[in-house]
């Protein structure tokens, strides 16, 4: 099983859709980095987490953000290990005083893989494309505020917006710019510190280094990506010295293994992942706001969290993870395990007899979830159908069609609460003042004006339901000895790979 969302195989990013078996070879010639010959050896990383495809906004796979994204392709703007928005292809982002027109100068020196130039029209056709009718972006009803685009020379960008966007550099940053016309990302069109050397799908993702990128250049000459079905076979590989790198661990179980610190470094660093487990809001029951209320109240977010990874993670109660200025611990106590209260709104709803389908990416961590969301159900007379299916399943079934009564699902995206201000998203949720706030909240002159008008909105959430919201997964990686330079922390969904080295004994 592979760790994706919207097919994190269990966390929803949306940036591509299943392709068959690929490969693609590089063709000859950031923000952060290093510099020199770099080390002489390659890195690999083991993961469960693997692209679906490389075709561009088009929905899916966090895979491709997180190998990909600032490693081989660029945006204006990035979202760095901290949650930080920091310019990357861009050179300066400049707002008139009325908020409604952005400048944007790119950076000089900059080249495609393929060796022609970044030029402003390639950067207008990439956010042209993310904001088409037809793209499934998760981002282009965000990026919409944008209405206007034009090039008026090689590095100049002029964007006209509809209003005040508070949000538009982070917004920016799920672009990842292309020449003009390429709909796929391919070993041609990156701009980042490493080339697309090699996919072959199952297997592996192969990275070399630029030795003509436009930044610092990358500290390692290559990093490749194993990609596992399988937890405890990507954990043997560690132990047998074949990987560098594990990238997410998915069980605490896993862990005693790797106590060795002469062998191993364990790290525990903040993390944006989320369970969710959300309602179609708008098929019956899940319309009325007792239903969704009762159904969150009768689970226990405490002993599922304790079942999956025992003392590590968070119990949360509404979409924002701790590391996000609108988070709010007491949001977990909105809707507390209470089992003779979920009877009640139950029976306020005229609900009896209760039963529905839960559809599920099947996964380990994944069971013991629905498992324990189907045994708390019971227990106050609901019965609850569960829907194993796969990656591709979930995405055209509950992702693009929104066909089903409810869903889990582990989102791995920051400030992807505004998503419950779309209500063509799919869990379907329409609320008018969580719109108005968000609009409020984007129109807003100052990060403190921000952060309360979706601290509000994130309030309005916890109370109504849209979705129950469990825990935060705890960012666990473990590293072979002597390998220093990663982040231990997941506040953005590339994975930097540029600064990681390893010393041999």
């Amino acid at each position: 099983m592979t760790s994706r969302p919207a097919l994190d195989r269990r966390t929803l990013l949306l940036g591509a859709a299943p392709l068959a078996a690929l490969t693609l070879a590089a063709c000859s010639g950031g923000d952060e980095g290093g510099g020199g010959d770099g080390a002489a050896e390659e890195i690999i990383i083991g993961t469960t987490n693997e692209p679906t495809s490389m075709q561009r906004n088009i929905g899916g796979s966090s895979g491709i953000s997180e190998t990909t994204s600032r490693n081989v392709y660029e945006g204006l703007t990035a979202v760095d290990e901290s949650g930080e928005v920091i310019d990357v292809l861009a050179e300066s982002v400049d707002l008139s005083e009325d908020g409604l027109t952005c400048t944007i100068t790119l950076r000089s020196g900059v080249s495609f893989h393929d060796g022609s130039p970044l030029t402003a029209a390639d950067a207008a056709w990439s956010i042209n494309e993310t904001i088409a009718p037809e793209s499934k972006s998760a981002r282009a009803s965000d990026l919409r505020v944008i209405t206007g685009i034009d090039a008026p020379d090689d590095t100049t960008l002029v964007l006209t917006l509809d209003h005040r966007s508070a949000s538009l550099r982070f917004f920016l940053a799920s672009v990842t710019i292309v020449r003009d016309g390429d709909t796929e990302n391919t070993s041609e069109n990156g701009t980042g510190p490493y080339r697309l050397e090699e996919w072959v799908q199952g297997d592996h993702l192969t990275l070399t280094r630029n030795e003509d990128y436009w930044g610092e250049a990358a500290k390692n000459p290559g990093v490749t990506f194993r990609f596992f079905a399988d937890e405890n076979a990507m954990n043997n590989a560690l132990r047998t010295g074949e990987l560098d790198l594990v990238l997410q661990q998915q069980s605490p179980d896993q862990l005693s293994q790797f106590e060795d610190e002469s062998q191993f470094t364990i790290t525990e660093g903040t993390s944006i992942q989320k369970w969710v487990w959300t309602f179609n809001n708008q098929v019956e029951p899940f319309t009325d706001v007792r239903v969704r209320q009762a159904l969150y109240t009768a689970i226990d977010r405490e002993a599922i969290l304790s079942a999956a990874w025992g003392d590590m993670g968070t119990v949360i109660g509404s979409m924002p993870p701790v590391s996000e200025p609108w988070y709010d611990e007491s949001f977990a106590q909105v809707h507390a395990y209470d089992p003779e209260a979920s009877s009640t709104l139950l029976e306020e709803a005229g609900q009896s007899d209760l039963s529905f389908s839960l559809s599920y990416v099947a996964g380990s961590t994944e069971e013991i979830i629905v498992q324990q969301i189907a045994s708390n159900l019971t227990e106050i007379g609901v019965t609850v159908q569960l829907d194993a299916i796969d990656d591709s399943t979930w995405y055209e079934k509950v992702y693009t069609n929104a066909d089903y009564e409810t869903t889990l699902m582990n989102h791995n995206n920051p400030r992807d609460v505004l998503w419950y201000a779309n209500p063509d998203f799919y869990w379907q949720y329409d609320s008018e003042e969580v719109q108005a706030l968000a609009v409020s909240a984007e129109e807003a002159e100052t990060e403190e004006e921000q952060a309360e008008d979706i601290h509000a909105l994130s309030a309005i959430l916890a109370e109504e339901a849209p979705s129950a919201w469990l825990f935060l997964t705890p960012q666990i990686r473990i590293a072979a000895a002597g390998v220093t330079g990663f982040s231990p922390d997941k506040n953005a969904e590339p994975f930097y790979v540029a600064n990681i080295v390893r010393e041999d004994a």
